[in-house]
């Protein structure tokens, strides 16, 4: 028969925490891993109450529960369904799954606790649902993309180029009024073509489109007037959560610069993906850039925040003259 002493050494090399209970509460023996777990030295359980190691709004609840365990003992996990918590020397807390053990040694009851850590499982648990939840939203996220492109645009395409045939035939005034109507289904394909490649959403920020287009709101306060924002591409797939932070950064500089220095009415943000890179272009029909550019990229307007952010992914950032009018800011960055 094995001796006492070995049994001990089996407990206290359990990759489990291990405590033996007395009926009153009253421990009697802790293993290395409960040790460990809790953060305090194992000899520093003999002798307290087991209730310590639970939270203490808890304590009372426990303690009516480990009395009704001891009037019916049995093997059995503890608290099946429950979320129990262990309350470590420092006052954190870790989940725990626990299991528990009658033992009778020269007529007097014990209970045997095994106390498992399982904040990995706990966090994997978590990890799947949320992967499951986004599988979800990218599903649909796929399916309204798809009638959108294929029913919504090709309705609009299809609306678009009746009215272009009409406007052909039609006399000077007519035609005026057509080519507006023209415009504005245009515009509305544009709006729709941003809406199918925004469509989806980010565990830890939110949908990129709809934080793009608050920061054309916020700048709207300072502007006059609302950018236009114009995105292309499957940008929610490629842009990861740097290059989301340095852009946004970078947009908001942009256009804080076109509302102090460039004197501007209109503005048109465009973000898209052009041969591995995602390019955002701030376009403005103000005063054009600064005669001496070269002091601004030095450190003046933000331009060499801007260039600073793109550097740092292995990108660029330029401002030039528009073609007709004012300026327009190219930043660029790679991804993989």
């Amino acid at each position: 028969m094995l001796d006492s002493g070995l049994l001990l050494h089996a407990l206290d090399r359990s990759p489990d925490g291990m405590l033996i209970v007395g009926r009153d509460g009253v421990i009697h023996f802790a293993n290395s891993a409960i040790a460990q777990l809790t953060g305090r030295p194992a000899e520093d359980f003999v002798g307290r109450s087991v209730e310590e190691l639970v939270p203490e709004t808890l304590r009372a609840a426990h303690r009516e529960h480990r009395r009704s365990f001891m009037a019916r003992p049995s093997q059995r996990s503890m608290g099946s369904g429950l979320d129990l918590t262990l309350l470590r020397r420092d006052g954190s807390m870790v989940p725990v799954e626990v299991s528990l053990s009658p033992l009778t040694h020269d007529g007097t009851e014990y209970v045997i606790a095994a106390v498992r850590d399982v904040s990995d499982r706990i966090d994997n648990q978590r990890r799947l649902a949320l992967a499951n939840e986004q599988l979800a939203l990218a599903g649909e996220r796929v399916r309204i993309g798809r009638d959108l492109h294929d029913v919504v645009l090709q309705h609009l395409y299809g609306m678009g180029l009746s009215v272009q045939a009409i406007a052909a035939s039609a006399d000077d005034e007519l035609k005026a009024r057509l080519e507006t109507a023209i415009d504005e289904v245009d515009r509305i394909i544009s709006e729709v073509r941003t809406i199918v490649f925004t469509l989806g959403t980010s565990a830890s920020h939110g949908n990129l489109g709809q934080e793009l287009a608050d920061v054309m709101a916020q700048s709207s306060r300072v502007l006059g007037f609302t950018p236009a924002l114009r995105l292309e591409g499957p940008l929610e797939s490629v842009i990861t959560e740097e290059i989301r932070n340095e852009m946004v950064a970078s947009m908001r500089e942009a256009l804080g610069n076109v509302a102090r220095h460039a004197q501007a009415s209109k503005v048109v943000v465009a973000v898209e993906i052009i041969e591995g890179h995602v390019v955002m272009k701030v376009a403005d029909n103000g005063s054009g850039p600064p005669q001496d550019l070269a002091r601004a990229y030095s450190g003046g307007h933000g331009l060499a925040n801007m260039r600073s952010r793109a550097a740092s992914l292995g990108g660029s950032c330029a401002l030039t003259a528009g073609r007709d009018e004012g300026s327009v800011l190219m930043w660029t960055v790679p991804f993989h």
